[in-house]
């Protein structure tokens, strides 16, 4: 199978063209190359170190989270050139899914880490865009702290907790999605789940009598390429690989 008939196949199953997002996201192949797909290396950033990750691992494409376009038209040049050079020299494809891998709901972040806290009662949650991109839902009732600390250890991350108490009902959305805590505060639940945030969160958390849950913006988004890597080894027989290279945000 070749990047063209791969990416296809990718585009129908993430709907990447009925599904909005930045423009400068670009969703869909971004790099083409050539020759048969044999391994996929899988990644929450498309950076220098995951473009060498892949390299020394032998893959031929990247699937990605976060792309190499961003912030609309600009210069192939410093940084930018390199990694386009780095990929091109050694026909290295890439394949990025930014909203599209967040919501789909099998396969998606959101899905993912709801999994992983065995989220029940599953609804779509957090309007962005004018789409629902993450879920609410309930789990088995316990301390903010617990909760804290089990998302600590399940995803080898920092986790910060604003505001305390009992949690059973929650929303969640992974990434950069503080903003939706004004929703979840609106709808009545006792907590929200995302990634990171910024200072003014913190009062809206508490004034909104909503425990916030802030469990890392790379590490909540590596979910997503993991079961899409696992969903093309068991439909095309091709080899996967995360290439983790967390920031520490």
């Amino acid at each position: 199978m070749d990047i063209l008939q791969l990416s296809n196949y990718l585009d129908n199953l993430l709907d990447i063209s009925s599904i909005s997002d930045a423009p400068s996201a670009l969703n869909g192949l971004q790099v083409q190359n050539t020759g048969e797909i044999k391994k996929i290396g899988l990644a929450v950033d498309l950076c220098q170190a995951t473009i060498d990750l892949a390299v020394q691992k032998n893959c031929q494409m990247l699937f990605v989270h976060h792309g190499i376009f961003w912030g609309g038209l600009q210069p192939i040049r410093g940084p930018f050139y390199e990694k386009i050079a780095s990929m091109m020299s050694a026909n290295l494809g890439l394949y990025s899914a930014h909203i599209p891998l967040d919501l789909h709901p099998v396969l998606g972040n959101n899905r993912a880490l709801a999994d992983l806290i065995g989220l029940k009662d599953l609804e779509p949650f957090g309007e962005y865009g004018g789409i629902k991109i993450g879920f609410k839902g309930t789990i088995d009732k316990k301390p903010a702290d617990t909760l804290a600390q089990e998302l600590t250890e399940k995803l080898d991350s920092s986790v910060k907790v604003i505001g305390a108490g009992e949690i059973e009902s929650l929303g969640l959305v992974t990434g950069g999605a503080a903003d939706i805590i004004r929703q979840a505060s609106n709808e009545g639940l006792d907590a929200y789940i995302t990634g990171e945030g910024a200072n003014h969160h913190y009062h809206e958390a508490i004034e909104g009598d909503c425990v916030l849950i802030f469990a890392g913006h790379y590490a909540t988004e590596t979910g997503g390429v993991k079961s899409v890597g696992k969903h093309l080894e068991q439909k095309f027989q091709i080899a996967t690989e995360f290439l983790d290279y967390p920031t520490g945000l």
